[in-house]
């Protein structure tokens, strides 16, 4: 089985991953990232919010 990498939009999804599991990472900076790999980033963060996976 042939293995590709990931192009640039499957690399902006692991950084925006690994972005999230950070604490110290703005939401602002998460909207961005999502923003530039075509993920809504409203719908993101109220799933996030929703699913209690941000403290406040």
């Amino acid at each position: 089985m042939t293995r590709y990498g990931n192009g640039p939009v499957g690399r902006g999804l692991i950084e925006l991953f690994n972005a999230m599991q950070r604490r110290e990472t703005p939401v602002i900076k998460i909207a961005e990232m999502a923003a530039s790999c075509g993920v809504n980033p409203r719908q993101l963060l109220a799933d996030q919010f929703r699913r209690g996976s941000f403290d406040a």
